[in-house]
């Protein structure tokens, strides 16, 4: 069983690593069979090569995207939960539970929380959830 400390800290470079698109670095951090549940979006990921598509996909919607700021995180020996900002220009095709919106070009701000399971200290699960409405709104979808 890890510790608090040291899954707040698995978390931080989990982010650190995404931010800088070290995606098998992020990989060689999680359990074979990490799951990863987008919320908003509706949408499951399965296994470490689901969480490459995963953040694959959000890097080719917005190919900047980085954590910019992990407002708040509480961890305990076997979870771990923040609250952070993500910040990236919308260069490519966003699929969302409403249609599909084209480029804009628009650099937007996110507030997710995740919800990370730690097995082994490793992940095992992250639950994403991502104020959607947010983003349509600083891309211009919506009023």
């Amino acid at each position: 069983m890890s510790s608090a400390q040291t899954n707040a800290a698995l978390a931080r470079s989990i982010y650190q690593l995404f931010s800088e698109n070290r995606f098998d670095e992020v990989l060689a951090l999680t359990t074979e069979d990490v799951e990863v549940m987008c919320i908003p979006f509706d949408r499951a990921f399965h296994g470490r090569e689901g969480l490459r598509i995963f953040m694959q996909e959000l890097k080719s919607t917005f190919p900047d995207m980085c954590i910019t700021t992990i407002i708040h995180q509480v961890a305990t020996d076997d979870e771990v939960v923040n609250e952070f900002k993500a910040r990236g220009a919308h260069m490519g095709l966003l699929i969302t539970p409403a249609g599909a919106v084209p480029p804009t070009g628009r650099t937007v701000e996110l507030m997710v929380c995740a919800v990370c399971s730690i097995r082994d200290g490793k992940l095992a699960s992250l639950r994403n959830y991502q104020d959607v409405a947010s983003i349509l709104r600083q891309l211009g979808v919506v009023a």
